[in-house]
C-alpha cells in the first residue's frame, strides 16, 4: 500500500510526503481530527483496528486479533517466513518481554484491555512494519498501566526505522517522540502549524528546550482552538 500524508484526509491538504524511513510524525489538535486523519491514511474506517503487515502497523486502544486462536498462534501468524523453530523462540521471547508468558494459550477474549494492548505491542515487535500509525492506545488505561506500556514507544519507534505517525494530545508525548510535529485545524484546511523538533534524544521534559518547544506548541493550539472572528463588512 503507498499512501503520503496528503492522503489523510482534506484537513491535511498541503501537508508534507509520507514521512521517510526512521522519521516520527506527531498529530496534535481535535480529537476527531487525529483519529479520522490517522485511519484514513491507512485506509480504515473511525474505530477500525487491523492486522498489522510488513507495511502498515496500527497501535490503537482497540487492536484486533483473531479471536479462534490463542495468544501464542496469534503471534505465530504474522512470522509466515520463519521456521517453526525461530518462530517459537521469537514468539516466546516477546511473550515474557511483555508479561504474557503465563498467558500464552489464552485467547484474546480472555484478556483485559491492558492484556490486549501488550499483546498489540508484542506483535508490532514482530512483524517490523515500515509505517507505523499510533492512535493514542493507552488513553483508557490507569496512570500505571500508561507508563508502563508507553515506555515501548520509543523502541517501536525506532526498531528496523520504520516511518512514524503518532495521533497524541499530548504536547509532552510528542515532542518526546517526534522528529516533526504537525497542529491540525478546527476545521478542513491546511495544517495550522508545524514544528521541528531538533531536541537530543533521549529528551528531558524539565530541559530548556524542552520547556521552549512546549510553550511554543501551547500557543499555537490555543491560537488554534479560538473561534474564527467573523469579518466585519466595511461601510457601505
Amino acid at each position: 500500500m503507498s499512501a503520503s500524508l496528503h492522503d489523510f484526509s482534506p484537513a491535511l491538504d498541503n501537508a508534507p510526503a509520507r514521512p521517510r524511513a526512521g522519521q516520527v510524525v506527531a498529530l496534535l489538535g481535535p480529537a476527531e481530527a487525529r483519529g479520522a486523519s490517522l485511519r484514513s491514511f491507512a485506509g480504515l474506517k473511525a474505530d477500525e483496528g487491523a492486522i498489522p503487515t510488513a507495511e502498515i502497523g496500527l497501535l490503537c486502544a482497540r487492536p484486533r486479533f483473531f479471536p479462534w486462536l490463542d495468544l501464542r498462534e496469534n503471534l505465530a501468524f504474522v512470522l509466515p517466513r520463519a521456521t517453526p523453530f525461530e518462530r517459537e523462540g521469537l514468539v516466546a521471547n516477546v511473550l515474557v518481554r511483555l508479561g504474557l508468558a503465563g498467558q500464552a494459550k489464552q485467547r484474546p477474549a480472555e484478556l483485559s484491555p491492558e492484556g490486549l494492548l501488550r499483546l498489540a505491542i508484542a506483535r508490532l515487535l514482530l512483524v517490523r512494519p515500515r509505517l507505523l500509525l499510533i492512535d493514542e492506545p493507552f488513553t483508557a488505561l490507569d496512570a500505571e498501566a500508561r507508563a508502563g506500556l508507553a515506555a515501548f514507544l520509543p523502541e517501536l519507534c525506532t526498531q528496523a526505522r520504520p516511518a512514524v505517525v503518532i495521533a497524541t494530545g499530548s504536547v509532552e508525548e510528542a515532542l518526546r517522540l517526534a522528529d516533526r510535529i504537525h497542529i491540525l485545524p478546527r476545521q478542513t484546511g491546511p495544517v495550522a502549524f508545524s514544528l521541528d523538533n531538533l531536541l537530543a534524544r533521549p529528551r528531558q521534559e524539565g530541559s530548556v528546550g524542552f520547556v521552549s518547544l512546549r510553550r511554543e506548541l501551547r500557543r499555537a493550539l490555543e491560537k488554534e482552538s479560538r473561534p474564527a472572528t467573523p469579518a466585519v463588512e466595511a461601510a457601505a
